[in-house]
């Protein structure tokens, strides 16, 4: 069987899910998050700096790119204004793409709401015309958990949980399913970064029991979206993901993931312009939070 999950990104550690008699596997944050500075110079600046600068602080001639990137699109008027790639990044067989965008919308819960339009599936199936299935079937039971392992260095732990991910069949392509760990974390500049990576194999007893077909397995190997503010409605994004579509070759599912983050990115803007707008679809999602979640997402910044 092939391995799923890389094992030097979890520990032998667990944390209680919201479901009694469900833990939920730990990553390595240390290694997790040296790997994200790695290969994204907006996480490494959401980390490490009080005042990131997004997108045109990037300096290309300097150490911001630990690795060697092909350049695939670089087009300061696109909406996606750089696409770039690492062939077969770390022997997976498939490449780890790189996307960076500029778009306008509320500071408020920004991060909580760009993770939505990944795992809420009436907002993915939107721009995910493959999906058939994305369902959070476990969460953290208390994010005061996450933070005892994850230490004071990686932000303040808003998600933490397991994706369920089915997609649906095509004429050439039958359906594939996935088992993912993810997390969001905010940091007191107003950055965000959403992360995710594979469960390993010794976590699918965690499958859902209304799905008890397995069938071919894809594998997000690395996965991140970090957002940084560049203004009072303003922010830069950078999307990283290195997807292997069981049994199909990197050189072939690589333009239609491609694809598919240029129609997320297109959904994206407008969804979140719409959070400027009174009665904008996101202007109505943020009405529905709290005025103590506003409270602790002020005293976070």
């Amino acid at each position: 069987m092939a391995a799923f999950g890389s094992p030097k990104y979890f520990t032998d550690k667990s944390i209680p899910s919201n479901k009694p008699g469900v833990v939920l596997k730990v990553p390595n944050f240390d290694v997790l998050f040296d790997q994200l500075c790695n290969v994204s110079p907006l996480a490494k600046q959401a980390m490490t700096e009080d005042n990131p600068g997004g997108i045109k602080a990037i300096d290309s001639a300097t150490a911001d790119d630990v690795y060697t990137w092909k350049v695939t699109d670089n087009n300061s008027k696109k909406l996606v204004s750089h696409i770039d790639k690492i062939d077969n990044f770390q022997d997976k067989g498939v490449p780890l793409m790189r996307f960076r965008s500029t778009l306008h919308g509320p500071l408020k819960k920004r991060g909580e709401c760009f993770s939505e339009i990944i795992s809420v599936p009436d907002l993915r199936q939107k721009w995910d015309t493959t999906n058939a299935i994305f369902d959070t079937i476990f969460s953290a039971a208390s994010l005061d958990e996450v933070r005892k392992h994850q230490g004071n260095k990686y932000g303040e732990p808003s998600v933490f949980g397991i994706g369920y991910v089915k997609t649906k069949p095509s004429f050439v392509v039958s359906p594939r399913e996935q088992l993912t760990l993810f997390g969001l974390q905010n940091f007191p500049s107003g950055a965000s970064i959403i992360w995710g990576m594979e469960l390993e194999e010794d976590q699918n007893y965690l499958f859902p029991e209304d799905q008890p077909k397995r069938t071919p397995r894809s594998i997000s190997h690395l996965f991140s979206a970090t957002l940084i503010p560049t203004g009072e409605d303003t922010f830069d994004v950078e999307y990283l993901i290195q997807l292997e579509v069981g049994g199909i070759p990197g050189w072939v599912s690589g333009p239609a993931v491609a694809k598919t983050m240029k129609g997320m990115f297109q959904f994206a803007d407008g969804y979140f312009q719409s959070g400027l707008e009174d009665g904008g679809d996101l202007a109505k999602r943020l009405a529905l939070f709290s005025d103590d979640e506003d409270a602790d997402a002020d005293e976070e910044r």
